[in-house]
């Protein structure tokens, strides 16, 4: 059992030290990860060949070295500790970027091995094991849905004035005319006495529809497109207009779906208790 244990760790070392090497190379080379490549349906159609591979992989685990080291203990914690030190990173830096190769790699690697121990253990000696499945598949959708649905994710500012316009920009500054026009109604500030804003709102028409909007508390236009009310300012001519950012993640349904069923597996497991007959209880 010790021998395994060590050759499990020095399979992840390898295994770690290469992608880490190769990550650090391609950022280096190409720069972030090319994710605009993989816009639908590109990334449906790479999404589907992932699940392929890793089923033919799984399915092979008895003669295949790759296949038993994803379902290891080893994995398992590589997994943790990569989740981590995603969060450390991001957690740290001023503008995190999610598009960089390290984290591309880490993060496949993670819902990778997610679903090898999906495979291993939907199903137990009674049937579907309830607790097992809407923990792992709703941490699998949840995270899964923010990776694949990544390319097809816009994000663009606007300045609303008090003519209808609907050119919006994405954040390298590409125009992106929007499909409706947006207007600004009315704009209430209000200042501490050193002269800073310490509270604004804006009203705007978006085709024709009055909506308010505070920061923090967007408009949501559509289920996966919302607007949010990022800041303001003043011409020379004294006319104030709101700066509207504009987020579309089609797949953001598929990522909530994923927390409550993360949640209902919480519930579960608290109602029930800890299994200790569960082989499988280390799984990611």
């Amino acid at each position: 059992m010790a021998n395994k244990g060590i050759k499990d760790s020095l399979k992840a070392a390898y295994l770690v030290s290469g992608a880490t090497i190769l990550s650090v190379v391609a950022q280096h080379v190409i720069g972030n990860f090319p994710f605009d490549i993989f816009r639908f349906p590109l990334n449906i159609l790479t999404l589907l060949l992932w699940l392929l591979l890793t089923i033919i992989a799984y399915r092979g685990r008895a003669t295949s070295l790759f296949a038993q080291f994803m379902l290891s203990r080893g994995a398992t914690w590589l997994s943790l500790l990569m989740m981590a030190a995603i969060g450390i990173i991001l957690g740290l830096e001023r503008t995190p970027s999610t598009t960089a190769w390290p984290v591309v790699i880490s993060i496949l690697f993670i819902l990778s091995h997610l679903l090898f121990v999906i495979l291993r253990g939907w199903r137990g000696a009674k049937g579907l094991r309830w607790r097992f499945c809407a923990t792992h598949i709703g941490l699998l959708l949840a995270l899964g849905a923010g990776f694949w649905g990544a390319p097809d994710r816009e994000q663009l500012r606007i300045a609303v004035g008090t003519t209808p316009t609907n050119e919006a920009y994405s954040m390298e500054g590409r125009l992106k005319p929007l499909a409706y026009t947006i207007e600004l109604e009315s704009f209430d500030v209000e200042y501490s006495d050193n002269g800073a804003p310490t509270h604004y709102e804006a009203r705007i028409k978006v085709d024709g529809e009055s909506v308010a909007l505070r920061v923090n508390h967007p408009f949501n236009r559509t289920p996966s497109e919302k607007i949010y009310l990022v800041s303001f300012n003043t011409t020379s001519q004294g006319d104030t207009y709101a700066i509207l950012e504009v987020v579309d993640e089609p797949y953001q349904w598929l990522s909530a779906t994923g927390i409550v069923m993360l949640i209902m597996g919480a519930i579960l497991l608290f109602i029930r208790g800890p299994r200790k007959t569960d082989k499988h209880a280390l799984g990611l």
